[in-house]
């Protein structure tokens, strides 16, 4: 028996006591702020998990890695988004939703005894020690070298291919994600198709082709061809420019993120001065009197 505040206990009674504090203790987690790396992913954890009780949230319990791996896209674009407008504060919040995205669907598979939280962290430890040679020598006998960007991938892509065996004899694009955007797509297909040699020589060639290109989609459509025919054409295009993009060294998806910003802001400005004019953009039809607005708008956001 035990005396706890001029009170007889008995052992049934302590136990209970001792459950109390610690349901106490583990809530205690939501609330109090982190002073660590490791503390705060722990509280962030613990917060997902309860959602995710029966004492929880009903929204957050009803999610499936289904219904919610979107997100994943969604607040990746935002973080790039908040990095590219030079907002520091937004880039911290729209790390936090990516966190909180990925630790989501890992507790789902853990719930589903796919994998658990430990795994998933250990194994990307474990890969990138495997791709370090160079850096993490204790576990090679051999010394490797990497002493520049270039020989890093080098070594990256033999490891990959030769210890991970992420190689596929029978199809060289197994490992490209047919979930990733068709522009990277194309980017990662050039890339890939380069290591056999199948690749032109000069940029110049790589323009000529594009010209052929443009030439044979005016053929389809001039000659009325079916509507798959121009498609096709259009696709061998769009191909031929992610191509060239790479000879020229530049990120075609940024440059497409670029000129859309660049219009969007534009077009705002240009409808901002047409209001101001007491010009209904919607109802205004004439492109001439647009088109006005429209160099006035470039100049305002001092384009060329």
């Amino acid at each position: 028996m035990y005396i706890l505040s001029n009170t007889i206990y008995t052992n049934n009674a302590k136990e209970a006591v001792h459950h109390m504090n610690n349901q106490q203790k583990d809530k205690n987690i939501y609330y109090s702020s982190s002073n660590s790396h490791e503390s705060a992913f722990n509280r962030l954890y613990e917060i997902l998990k309860m959602l995710r009780s029966p004492d929880g949230c009903p929204w957050d319990r009803d999610q499936t890695p289904q219904t919610f791996y979107k997100n994943l896209i969604e607040e990746s674009y935002e973080y790039i988004d908040a990095f590219i407008k030079k907002d520091i504060q937004e880039c911290s919040e729209e790390l936090g939703d990516l966190y909180l995205v990925v630790s989501m669907l890992t507790i789902m598979h853990e719930e589903m005894n796919h994998f658990s939280l430990t795994q998933v962290l250990e194994n990307t430890s474990e890969k990138l020690i495997r791709r370090h040679p160079h850096v993490f020598k204790n576990n090679y006998s051999e010394k490797v070298k990497a002493e520049n960007p270039e020989e890093v991938i080098e070594l990256w892509n033999s490891i990959k291919e030769n210890i991970e065996g992420k190689k596929n004899e029978e199809n060289i694009f197994a490992y490209i994600p047919g979930s990733m955007p068709n522009l990277l797509q194309s980017v990662e297909i050039q890339k890939k198709v380069k290591k056999y040699g199948f690749d032109w020589d000069k940029s110049k060639d790589v323009f000529q082709k594009i010209r052929e290109e443009l030439e044979e989609l005016a053929s389809e459509v001039e000659n009325n061809s079916n509507r798959e025919r121009i498609i096709d054409e259009f696709g061998d295009i769009l191909f031929s420019l992610i191509n060239y993009a790479r000879f020229l060294n530049v990120d075609p998806d940024e440059a497409l993120f670029r000129t859309n910003n660049k219009f969007k802001k534009r077009f705002t400005v240009m409808a901002e001065l047409m209001k101001k004019d007491g010009i209904d953009l919607e109802s205004e039809t004439e492109l001439s009197v647009m088109d006005k607005y429209w160099e006035k708008a470039k100049k305002i956001n001092g384009e060329n």
